[in-house]
């Protein structure tokens, strides 16, 4: 086993990545989302945004995994953070740096990594978004675009240089987070040749409820619960404006998605909210299939078009 060795900008790094105060904090959604989409965008059991402290490799966000850290001197991403470039370990036990290392040995058994440094704007590469696998296997260059993709939306979210892709009430993306998870989740369809779905949730009536914010806080917060039950963490949810909920599913035709649509206004009625109504909200869905080569603001434009065929002109 060959223990990583330290990058030439060591002691800046480690500065730079303490100031970010983002270490031993909990997860967050809009990284949980990327790790999860990069899941399953390349069909293997473990995502990772590991950040790389000085003994230590500690993950911000995972999935797959149990364990919240590693030790740094048998990391593979100590290694990734020493190149711009990725790092692609295609079979552990054919290379002499990770053959013995005793996570090859024993769990999580990695036969496989492909990582992605994070880099900070000043430089300094703070650790990274990487995928493991149990098994040997292949990674070509359109692969190492994809997960490039997806690590730059890490990089700009642990720096801060987002616009704000999270809405304040409900946690879930607002429309400029969905606009920027959305088309990666397409080309994830594109490359699984996946069906995907478009749903638009407009609930007509919520404005008159905003003169009492409590109350239309708790509308808020109970509809987006529903739809993280209703919907699995890989599709892409958010509260896209101030009427409606929107939904991109993927490796769902739309009567797949009209059956959980189905059944999420079932849940919707049932529990009214949580609160009395001074007057009804009426709950009004667009559903439409689409191609995963049609950009996102087609597949909005035609999901509105459903909505206002649904409701009549609203």
């Amino acid at each position: 086993m060959l223990t990583p060795d330290l990058p030439a900008n060591e002691n800046t790094r480690i500065k730079t990545l303490q100031n970010l105060n983002v270490l031993d904090t909990p997860p967050e959604q809009r990284l949980d989302r990327v790790t999860q989409i990069a899941a399953k965008m390349f069909n293997v059991p473990i995502a990772l945004v590991s950040l790389v402290d000085k003994e230590r490799q500690w993950f911000k966000s995972c999935v797959g995994l149990t364990a919240s850290e590693t030790a740094r001197d048998i990391s593979f991403c100590g290694h990734a953070i020493l190149s711009e470039q990725a790092l692609v370990v295609t079979d552990t036990l054919a290379d002499e740096r990770f053959a013995d290392n005793p996570l090859v040995q024993g769990e999580p058994n990695i036969r496989f990594y492909a990582g992605i440094p994070l880099e900070h704007e000043n430089g300094c590469r703070l650790g990274t978004l990487c995928i493991i696998d149990s098994k040997p296997r292949s990674f070509n260059t359109d692969d190492i675009t994809l997960l490039k993709e997806l690590a730059v939306l890490v990089e700009l979210e642990l720096v801060n240089k987002l616009p704000n892709t999270t809405d304040p009430v409900t946690g879930l993306s607002n429309k400029a987070g969905f606009k920027l998870l959305a088309p990666i989740s397409l080309k994830v369809c594109q490359k699984l040749n996946l069906k995907v779905s478009v749903v638009y949730l407009f609930m007509k009536g919520l404005l008159s409820y905003r003169h009492d914010r409590q109350k239309y806080i708790t509308i808020l917060n109970t509809t987006a619960e529903l739809y993280k039950t209703t919907f699995r963490a890989t599709d892409i949810i958010a509260h896209y404006d101030e009427n409606g909920f929107v939904a991109l599913v993927s490796n769902a035709d739309k009567h797949n998605t009209q059956e959980l649509l189905d059944c999420l206004i079932t849940q919707m009625n049932d529990v009214d909210f949580e609160v009395q109504h001074d007057s009804p909200i009426e709950l009004i869905t667009g559903v439409i299939d689409s191609s995963p080569f049609c950009d996102i603001d087609e597949l909005i434009f035609n999901a509105f078009i459903k909505l206002h065929e649904q409701g009549e002109g609203l």
